[in-house]
């Protein structure tokens, strides 16, 4: 879960009352946050990775004014028309496709507000952009702006900025390489031939994004009026950001400005920040039955004020309607959670279940999971997690295979999350390919569930438990992997047979099936230069995948 740091006058100032230390810690739980400590004034604490909009002290403020009564209900922000526009070219649609803006007025910063909006913009980066990777942000000096912005991608070599801390005037292939920051996220612009480029109408350079602002755009406790732009290949990540921010600068008495971002193709025109309120109706015969407690209409109406929702009573059902800022509702339950957390957990009475008359235990593929994890450690790799939901780029044509039938999502909301995987190795070769300015050699491993269409399943669909790891080094081979998995094998006391094999995404001659009692239960190889080159990794790389009910280790009563 995400730590930050806060100063506890500035978050007391927020909240506009002095917070005694001692009662502090509760507080910060009935808005779930915790509290690790404080040391020379500055406030240690852990928010939930649902709730980004706590990643800031403004926002966490908001959150107390609502628990000790100060203010209640739905906070509101109005917007103004800012008159500016971001045109986007359609270049960058190969470097780093989405932009959206929005400009802040009247913002006072002193010391506290200024450290904890770089605060907020570096916690952002690491969470919500996966370390600039899925969502960017550049924070300027609007005074200095000339607006209407463009955004394109330009040659680097052509691209003359003084970079933010420097004294002097570089291109921008220069500044990947001569600053700390451009040598720390030069692998998010690929070979750096081209870059992202946002420019005024003077033709001044605000930001190479993801990378660095210009010093010409420098914010400091002088400056009242605020640019920002985020940029990313997700749009919907990049404008949950945007909104996160500006509201929280709007705590600070800043009016939030909209900008128009223009674009030739999709999405068209758009106008951000997108500040419009969303709702959930849940009945409350619902609520009172999930927690327990027999809470009235109006009672739930409101605790849910309490925690900055807005709540109106609807007959024996209640309308919530949920702030811009808060993206973690997405069923009925999530509201019980807040009248739950308003209510204060440590007042609702836990009770055994009469029906229950069994005992849970832990089911053998967990077992033998936990053994392979162990395993996989023991012999010198580090544990991944992806989602099981990607896309279809990542899991066929990234990797050559040739498309077949996988479950796919109905509504999605991306298409980055458009199907479940029916494979582990795709998506180690995708963390492969964005971490290859990590230190080598980088020796990974998943063990996670697949997902593949059954017809025979009653819902058309089975769970398999799998293992894939990969090796990629300067120097790397088949031998090397095919060592670490035999290791793997013979530890789980498996007997097993190995015929060379052809697959799409490895290298034909380097590549075998693993057999067990006479069936395949998995791959190894070394993988295919072309799906290297496809992912830009400049590394070789060796794998393997094992299906684990397929190694006959899970008897029928476990073991």
């Amino acid at each position: 879960m995400p730590v930050i740091s806060v100063s506890y006058s500035d978050l007391c100032r927020l909240v506009g009352e002095l917070i005694p230390m001692e009662s502090l810690g509760d507080l910060l739980a009935r808005v779930k946050v915790g509290f690790e400590g404080e040391e020379e004034g500055e406030l240690e604490l852990e928010v939930t990775a649902d709730r980004l909009d706590l990643v800031t002290v403004e926002g966490i403020a908001r959150a107390l004014k609502g628990v000790m009564g100060k203010e209640a209900g739905l906070p509101r922000y109005d917007t103004f028309d800012s008159g500016w526009e971001i045109r986007v070219d359609p270049s960058v649609e190969r470097v780093r496709p989405y932009v959206v803006g929005a400009v802040v007025e009247g913002v006072e910063l002193d010391e506290d507000a200024l450290v904890a909006l770089m605060r907020a913009q570096e916690k952002l980066h690491q969470t919500l952009g996966r370390d600039r990777r899925k969502m960017s942000m550049g924070i300027h000096n609007a005074d200095v702006i000339e607006p209407p912005i463009s955004y394109a991608a330009e040659p680097s070599d052509r691209v003359r900025f003084v970079p933010l801390g420097e004294a002097e005037e570089m291109t921008a292939r220069e500044m990947l390489s001569r600053t700390e920051k451009g040598r720390e996220y030069a692998h998010l612009v690929g070979d750096g031939s081209v870059v992202p480029v946002l420019r005024d109408s003077k033709g001044d350079v605000l930001s190479i994004p993801p990378i660095l602002n210009g010093e010409l755009t420098r914010v400091t406790e002088s400056t009242r009026n605020l640019f920002i732009d985020v940029t990313g290949p997700d749009l919907r990540a990049i404008s949950q950001a945007l909104v996160l921010i500006t509201t929280a600068l709007a705590e600070r008495g800043g009016r939030i400005g909209t900008v128009a971002v223009r674009y030739l193709g999709e999405p068209g025109e758009l106008i951000t920040p997108d500040l419009s309120t969303s709702e959930l109706t849940v009945d409350v015969k619902y609520v009172n039955s999930v927690m327990g407690i027999n809470l009235t209409p109006e009672e739930i109406s409101d605790l849910l004020r309490r925690v900055r929702l807005g709540a109106e009573v609807q007959g024996d059902s209640v309308r919530v309607l949920i702030p811009p800022y808060r993206f973690d509702f997405l069923h009925p339950v999530d509201v019980v959670e807040e009248v739950a957390q308003a209510v204060g957990y440590d007042r609702l009475e836990p009770e055994l279940p009469a029906w229950v008359s069994t005992f849970g235990r832990r089911h053998p593929i967990e077992k033998v999971s936990a053994l392979v994890r162990t395993l996989m450690i023991g012999l010198g790799y580090q544990e991944i997690l992806n989602y099981v939901m990607t896309s279809r780029e990542v899991l066929f044509e990234r990797v050559l295979r040739p498309e077949s039938p996988v479950v796919e999502v109905a509504n999605p909301v991306t298409a980055s999350y458009s199907v479940l995987r029916d494979s582990l190795l795709p998506g180690v070769i995708a963390f492969l390919a964005r971490n290859t300015g990590a230190p080598l050699p980088q020796k990974v491993f998943e063990v996670g569930d697949v997902v593949i269409p059954d017809e025979s399943a009653e819902t058309g669909a089975r769970d398999e438990r799998r293992v894939c790891a990969a090796i990629a080094d300067s120097e790397v081979g088949f031998e090397d992997i095919q060592a670490d998995l035999y290791a793997l094998l013979r530890n789980l006391n498996v007997d097993f047979e190995v015929r060379q094999a052809r697959h799409p995404t490895l290298l034909p001659g380097r590549t075998a099936e693993i057999l067990v009692s006479g069936e395949v239960a998995g791959v190894v190889g070394e993988v295919n230069p072309e799906v290297l080159e496809l992912n830009k990794i400049k590394t070789p790389v060796a794998a393997f995948e094992l299906s684990l009910p397929a190694l006959k280790i899970i008897g029928p009563g476990g073991r």
